[in-house]
């Protein structure tokens, strides 16, 4: 199965970024192979003489996300006279706004020198480590994560195509019925969750149900409601099978509707009028399925990424 192409997952960039984030998105050469551990897939940079940890992720946007602590480390040692943090973005989780800080600044990977975003959001975006890093700001024709313990049945091979979008970052386009969603992958979350237009999208397609599931932790630790979808007919979500999946049922789900539930025909349903969000049909695969696979490969001059898993 490969689908075609079209911030921490459910969080999303609210107003434009300043121009330090067109200077991060300008092309550099691509060169080399990086290779990653992929429990731990983590790279170490400098901001000035500031060493910083950063996570390498599969859908961050193409920029660095810190910790406030690592922003605080900076902001005590400067990379430059006259460095500063300013007002950013904000980053919306679900209903949820954080006000963003951002700055730019110098960096070097891979022998290239490379003026990036820094982002903040005032929560800990990321446990273990400084922040983390999108996948556009790499300059490698190749990234390899592997197992450093094999998963011997992983035998099956996935391809996608990614767009590397630059406010929800990296995902695949996949058509369901007569409509479709995107998908994204997440080497550190859980479990897989779909946004709410995305899961009314599967629930007409596969026959779904909702039952409430109360919260999931979402991006920089927030809260979100959440409710459990089963379906009549497992749904393929990009070459993975679903009985059931959590949605993010009051996040970003536009005009999408859920079809009603047969066995409630008689309730009457009172909805809250809350400004209507814009539709954003996302699915984000956790580790309840990328955990059976043991390499993801990207190659950055064609921003593919090849998945070898195990049998479905």
């Amino acid at each position: 199965m490969r689908p075609l192409a079209a911030a921490a997952f459910l969080a999303v960039a609210a107003g434009a970024l300043a121009p330090v984030q067109a200077m991060a998105a300008q092309k550099l050469p691509l060169s080399g192979e990086l290779r990653l551990d992929m429990d731990a897939p983590i790279i170490t940079l400098s901001i000035g003489e500031v060493p910083l940890r950063l996570r390498v992720s599969l859908n961050q946007k193409r920029l660095i996300e810190l910790n406030p602590d690592a922003v605080r480390r900076i902001e005590a040692d400067p990379p430059r006279s006259g460095f500063a943090f300013e007002s950013g973005f904000d980053a919306l989780v679900g209903r949820e706004r954080l006000r963003g800080v951002q700055a730019a600044a110098k960096v070097r990977i891979n022998g290239r020198k490379m003026i990036v975003t820094l982002a903040s959001h005032g929560r800990d975006c990321c446990k273990g480590v400084d922040g983390e890093i999108g996948l556009g700001l790499l300059p490698y024709e190749t990234i390899i994560m592997d197992r450093k313990v094999g998963i011997s049945a992983a035998t099956r091979t996935l391809r996608y195509d990614l767009d590397d979008h630059p406010t929800h970052g990296p995902q695949a386009r996949q058509t369901v019925g007569t409509d479709a969603i995107f998908v994204q992958f997440s080497l550190e979350q859980a479990r897989t969750v779909a946004t709410g237009s995305a899961g009314a999208i599967l629930a007409r397609a596969h026959d779904g149900r909702l039952d409430d599931a109360g919260e999931i932790e979402a991006a920089f630790g927030i809260k979100r409601p959440a409710s459990t979808l089963s379906f009549a007919t497992p749904a393929n979500v990009g070459g993975f099978a679903y009985d059931d999946m959590i949605v993010r049922t009051a996040d970003f789900g536009g005009a999408e509707q859920y079809p009603r539930d047969p066995d409630k025909a008689g309730d009457i349903m009172v909805q809250r009028r809350v400004p209507q969000q814009e539709a954003w049909p996302a699915v984000l695969i956790g580790r309840d399925r990328l955990d059976g696979c043991d390499r993801a490969e990207i190659d950055r001059r064609t921003n593919q990424l090849t998945l070898r898993c195990t049998a479905n």
